[in-house]
């Protein structure tokens, strides 16, 4: 059975945020505690168990934090009673007037119910500058658009090669070394955004796994970015050959473009400068 790598797809990404390993961590240690030695076992199963109360008619209560500069913790908190809020630098129910980067109307939250579920969508508004999610891990497809440190990387992958012609194949061409744009159709590269074609700075992915940062010693070292960890963020292949990227433990993490991502735990996102973290079920 052919495999399909992530070079023949242009679908979105999948990410798993930062909050997700720890959510993993918190499942376990919820799982039922032996009982207490003064409670027998036939009275530990009889007692049933009670849970606090929620509401079942509307969506619950979510909380989204404007987080203080350089903060993951501190921050105005806003609690979302709507289903929608949508949030830009001119327009909305939180503006933000004094970040240039921010879009009239940027983004928006929704709660969406599907299937006798509420769901929270965060909702790019065809911005100028795109929506970022922070993530622990994400593929990469075609033109993915990364936040590293303090600088926009785009993920390319190679373009689909086209056979050539019975005709083409038959003729007799004089040898010409190979440029880097011959090259650069066989291996992704990750390009800095936003430079200028002259100025910006390219990096071929050449293997199967490349390390990130500011350590001379990685394949891909960005020593003059003063927000990039020695050792940022991995780059492999996975066993499907698709390309991913995970994060290392960096101070200021990774941060991927998305135009619909569904939020189902504590997720962190960014709008220009200003960084946003959204918890979308209140216990």
């Amino acid at each position: 059975m052919n495999r399909k790598s992530s070079r023949d797809t242009d679908e979105e990404p999948v990410i798993q945020t930062v909050a997700e390993p720890l959510q993993q961590f918190l499942q376990k240690q919820a799982l039922p505690q032996t009982p207490p030695k003064n409670v027998s076992a036939a009275e530990t199963s009889q007692s049933p168990q009670v849970r606090a109360f929620r509401p079942t008619n509307r969506q619950p209560l979510a909380l989204l934090t404007i987080l203080d500069d350089g903060s993951r913790d501190e921050g105005e908190t806003v609690r979302l009673r709507d289903s929608k809020f949508t949030i830009g630098r001119e327009k909305g129910d939180l503006v933000i007037p004094f970040d240039s980067d921010i879009s009239g109307q940027h983004a928006e939250l929704r709660c969406q119910k599907q299937k006798g579920r509420f769901r929270w969508y965060l909702i790019d508004r065809k911005s100028t500058n795109g929506t970022f999610v922070r993530a622990f891990r994400a593929s990469l497809s075609r033109e993915s658009e990364l936040v590293l440190g303090g600088r926009r990387y785009l993920f390319q992958l190679p373009e689909t090669s086209v056979e050539a012609t019975e005709t083409e194949a038959l003729q007799t061409n004089a040898y010409r070394a190979p440029t880097r744009t011959m090259l650069e159709q066989f291996v992704p590269r990750l390009t800095e955004a936003g430079t200028g074609e002259k100025n910006s700075r390219s990096f071929s992915l050449g293997g199967n796994e490349i390390f990130l940062g500011g350590d001379p010693r990685c394949q891909i070292a960005i020593e003059d970015d003063p927000f990039i960890s020695p050792k940022h963020a991995r780059l492999y292949q996975d066993e499907t050959e698709r390309w991913m990227i995970e994060d290392q433990k960096s101070l200021n993490g990774i941060w991927i473009r998305v135009k619909k991502f569904p939020i189902d735990k504590q997720t962190e996102f960014q709008l220009g400068q200003q960084r946003f973290r959204f918890q979308p079920n209140v216990a």
